[in-house]
């Protein structure tokens, strides 16, 4: 076997060299911290049985979500009926590497706000369009609308029970672009849109292992927000590495510790079809 099958068949290798670890590695103690053990589900999980218990409390749950009534706000448009088909988008998906800097429609990007967290109405209560822990929903939803026709250059929140975005203030476009380290990429692109949590929505009932519940449903938002874009005649582009910090100070209202952003993608006309 030759040098680089060996290290192919051993990614350990490559990321740790051949040398023993001596200190301890804080991704593996979050995973070992948040495994769930039979015997230790109750104090584990303490709010599980709470929330069981309580048919008011499951309903204000399920209707998480910020809320900034003291904001100016935005009805948002209806959304546009894609015809492309699951297998078409799905086909069609694509991380875009460039855009080309034109506006995108108010019902464009509404449509890509709805088909990825919006409200839908079901026997058992209003849901969302994705799968969430104990349906939760820790994510909200930020918008930096740079480029979108009948809709003021700004930062926004996604209502979707409102149907609105609440208007946060504005924002320069440079600084976001230099926050998600691909200035040139995002300079061109019309919308980002920010997937942010409230880690304690979920946390009161699942304890520790909420974090793992957080991201996976950031990963089932960010889905969907990848195969509408195509049904409607756009291109994004998931972004998963950013500046802390300077992402939270753009949005505002976040500390990056009980509020924190997880996830953006930058939305716009595609310039390498």
């Amino acid at each position: 076997m030759s040098e680089l099958e060996r290290h192919a068949t051993n990614l350990v290798d490559v990321v740790y060299g051949n040398e023993r670890l001596t200190y301890d590695d804080p991704t593996e103690n979050w995973f070992e911290a948040t495994k769930v053990y039979r015997a230790s589900m109750a104090w584990d999980a303490p709010g599980v049985s709470r929330l069981t218990r309580s048919p008011a409390l499951q309903m204000i749950a399920t209707r998480a979500g910020k809320r900034f009534d003291d904001l100016p706000t935005v009805p948002l448009p209806a959304p546009l009926t894609p015809t492309m088909s699951l297998q078409e988008a799905a086909d069609q998906r694509r991380s875009v590497h460039r855009f080309t800097g034109q506006e995108i429609s108010f019902p464009q990007l509404s449509t890509l706000l709805d088909f990825s967290y919006g409200v839908t109405h079901r026997p058992e209560g209003l849901r969302r369009r994705v799968p969430s822990g104990g349906a939760l929903y820790p994510i909200d939803i930020y918008v930096f609308a740079s480029h979108v026709t009948d809709l003021e250059h700004g930062v926004y929140h996604y209502d979707p029970y409102r149907t609105c975005l609440a208007h946060l203030g504005d924002f320069a476009d440079e600084r976001l672009s230099s926050a998600l380290l691909q200035e040139e990429m995002v300079s061109t692109s019309s919308a980002t849109v920010v997937l942010s949590a409230s880690f304690w929505r979920n946390r009161f009932k699942y304890g520790p292992r909420s974090g793992r519940f957080v991201f996976l449903d950031a990963g089932h938002i960010m889905q969907n927000l990848s195969l509408i874009a195509p049904a409607i005649d756009l291109g994004g582009r998931p972004f998963g590495g950013f500046i802390d910090d300077e992402l939270s100070e753009l949005i505002g209202y976040h500390n990056g510790v009980d509020t924190a952003p997880l996830y953006a993608f930058v939305a716009g006309v595609p310039g390498d079809r």
